[in-house]
């Protein structure tokens, strides 16, 4: 069955009710580890014997597809219920798995973790369309709901956050759940006493990470800064940033810069249409967004689009070199906006 994410929270608290396997996917992977151990607490309960989890890679399932099944028939020597987690996994093991899963008629529940998977994904489909599977998608943290695990972690130390911080946090974190998690333990170990978090405070703290760089290298690149641009590429891939990770951010970046030259061609200002976009482009980086949409037109904004959507094609293929593929993809685009 297909979840959606108004699902997921009742799913989370029974994920055996009805099924007996669980496809936690998408390009949150702090999303995919929090919601499979929120899973495995429930199946396991919270005094569980840990030789009751067992953990496959992929590796392993490729290398001996019979582990799978075996693991899952497997009764529990010191009692209580067993858990199988696979991690890394990708179509190839479609049919493996459903193999292992076809007739099984035990307690022992499996969580399939794996990366973002398209519509057309046999892995996909075989879990949205079997009445006992579930698929459940993890996409990042934007916006509203970005906010609200902000919000929500920052309450859970007994903190709030003022509107300009808040602003701040939501635009420079949700590219990974467990990431934004980690910041907001970073944030509550450094406030001691105090309860409030400034806009200085989380500028602090907040300044240097991943979801910052996202955000910089997504502005050199459509102002055209093709130096800077080429540095923050080489930065986040030393950093062990995905090149899928990138080109992504960049075709959510331009779509928001294609939604504000819709606005402004509609006779709004260029003020109102950045007004208008949510979320809404944090003050610091409202001159580079002017700037960009000075430089580009509905036509170059299209082609800068499709050149994107084409380069992620070429990534997921797997053909070419990843990182030369998203290096040629932003050379590209940093001529147009140059030009």
């Amino acid at each position: 069955m297909k979840l959606s994410a108004r699902d997921s929270a009742t799913f989370l608290k029974s994920p055996d009710a009805q099924t007996k396997a669980v496809l936690l996917y998408g390009p949150d992977a702090g999303l995919v580890r929090e919601r499979s151990r929120a899973i495995a607490a429930t199946i396991l309960g919270k005094d569980s014997d840990p030789v009751n989890r067992v953990e496959l890679s992929a590796d392993q399932v490729k290398a001996d597809p019979a582990c799978l099944r075996d693991e899952l028939c497997a009764m529990s020597l010191m009692g209580g219920r067993r858990l199988v987690v696979m991690r890394d996994v990708a179509d190839k093991l479609a049919a493996t798995i459903e193999n292992a899963l076809d007739g099984l008629n035990t307690t022992t529940y499996l969580i399939i973790e794996a990366e973002e998977l398209s519509a057309s994904s046999p892995l996909r489909q075989m879990f949205e369309r079997a009445q006992d599977l579930a698929a459940l998608a993890c996409y990042r943290d934007e916006g509203r709901s970005l906010e609200d695990v902000v919000r929500t972690a920052l309450a859970h130390h007994g903190l709030r956050a003022t509107s300009d911080a808040m602003q701040y946090l939501v635009a420079h974190l949700g590219n990974d759940r467990g990431i934004t998690l980690s910041e907001m333990e970073k944030i509550a170990l450094y406030m001691g006493e105090q309860k409030e978090v400034t806009l200085d405070t989380a500028m602090r703290l907040i300044g240097h990470n991943a979801a910052e760089s996202m955000e910089d290298i997504c502005h050199a690149v459509a102002c055209g800064n093709v130096k800077e641009a080429q540095a923050l590429l080489n930065r986040l891939l030393y950093e062990g940033t995905q090149p899928v990770a990138i080109i992504r951010s960049l075709l959510r970046h331009f779509q928001r810069l294609d939604i504000a030259a819709a606005h402004i061609a509609s006779g709004q200002t260029v003020e109102g249409a950045l007004s208008a976009l949510r979320p809404p482009v944090f003050f610091k980086y409202v001159p580079p967004t002017k700037r960009a949409l000075s430089l580009f037109n509905a036509r170059t904004l299209a082609i800068a689009l499709n050149l994107l959507l084409k380069t992620e094609r070429d990534l997921k293929s797997g053909i070419l070199s990843p990182s030369l593929v998203a290096g040629q993809a932003l050379s590209q685009i940093t001529r147009i906006a140059a030009i």
